[in-house]
């Protein structure tokens, strides 16, 4: 039971050598700082202040440039709303035009081509009346030869 409580009071001891040796809390100010804080409050609360001034018109002028950026945001994008407008209606036009052109390039070929049928018809029907011509004049010589002179 001795051998139990020396050590035990070894024990404590060593808990009381470590505790002092352990680094202490920084010592709190004493009643004379504190009068003198409370003496420093007003100098203190008016830097506050001034603080809380300036932090307010940064705020403010930073709440106004965003105000201009916003309208000036607002005012290109009607000016390009516009824009787009425009250019739709020009490529609405255009498109017209070129379907307009595209019409008139496929009459003017269908007019080629009817009048270029229309010569060739003419021609074949010249070439087939000559033939004709040729061959008939042929005959009505063949039977004046044979009926006129020897009958």
């Amino acid at each position: 039971m001795v051998r139990i409580a020396l050590n035990r009071i070894a024990i404590i001891g060593l808990f009381i050598v470590i505790a002092f040796t352990l680094p202490t809390d920084i010592a709190h100010a004493g009643f004379f700082s504190r009068v003198q804080d409370i003496y420093h409050a007003p100098d203190k609360i008016s830097e506050m202040e001034q603080q809380y001034k300036d932090a307010n018109e940064a705020l403010a002028k930073q709440l106004e440039e965003s105000r201009q950026a916003a309208d000036e945001l607002a005012r290109k994008q009607e000016e390009l709303t516009k824009q787009n407008e425009q250019l739709m209606a020009q490529n609405a036009a255009l498109q017209n035009d070129v379907e307009q052109a595209q019409q008139k390039k496929a009459d003017l070929q269908k007019k080629l081509i009817i009048g270029t049928a229309s010569v060739a018809a003419l021609l074949v029907a010249y070439f087939m009346a000559i033939r004709i011509w040729r061959y008939a004049s042929w005959r009505r010589q063949r039977q004046l030869r044979q009926g006129g002179i020897e009958g």
